[in-house]
């Protein structure tokens, strides 16, 4: 009568591919990880985000830390002219400016670096895409009740609306919280060329 004996798992049973495919799941496992967190945290939720106070609304003047934000107007392009010079979108994107003023409500000087991003409906994050011929707030040594005016660029992917504006701490020194800003439609105003 045969006999049968049992096979015990053994590790030195395994072939050389078996013991070399459990390193490189475990790496595309975690090489993948970063991107998946990414994908759920940015684009669907704000978890990462300045979002401290809620969500404003840009039809009234909005605090953040010692200054006072509004959004004068919000133009969609593909297009942008100035001083006869062109800058035209990248394929398949158009050029979203946002023109705000910041002004010191505080009592001493102040200076600040925020980051902007810009979230549109889709909840697609898109950071500012900064070009020399775009007059940004310059926001450095701002005396008490002074105002800055200037603009950040970003670019959208076409037939987007830009939803919220996200801007980040103002003031790094005290960790002052930014804010999420929801954008009023009725201050988009859409032109195929913006000159400025």
């Amino acid at each position: 009568m045969p006999s049968f004996k049992k096979k015990f798992f053994s590790w030195h049973s395994r072939t050389v591919l078996q013991i070399l495919l459990i390193p490189i799941i475990f790496f595309v496992i975690f090489s993948l990880l970063p991107l998946t967190l990414f994908y759920f945290s940015s684009p669907g939720s704000r978890e990462n985000l300045p979002t401290d106070g809620g969500i404003d609304h840009s039809t009234e003047p909005i605090k953040i830390g010692d200054f006072a934000l509004r959004i004068n107007f919000i133009k969609i392009s593909k297009e942008l002219i100035k001083d006869s010079l062109s800058i035209k979108a990248r394929k398949g994107y158009a050029f979203t400016l946002i023109n705000l003023t910041f002004e010191n409500v505080g009592t001493d000087v102040k200076s600040c670096h925020p980051q902007v991003f810009l979230k549109d409906e889709k909840n697609y994050v898109y950071p500012e895409h900064q070009a020399s011929e775009i007059p940004r707030p310059f926001l450095f040594s701002v005396y008490p009740e002074e105002k800055r005016t200037g603009s950040y660029l970003f670019q959208i992917k076409k037939n987007r609306y830009p939803a919220e504006l996200i801007i980040s701490s103002l003031d790094s020194t005290t960790g002052s919280p930014g804010r999420t800003i929801e954008l009023n439609k009725n201050l988009i105003e859409h032109t195929s060329i913006f000159t400025f």
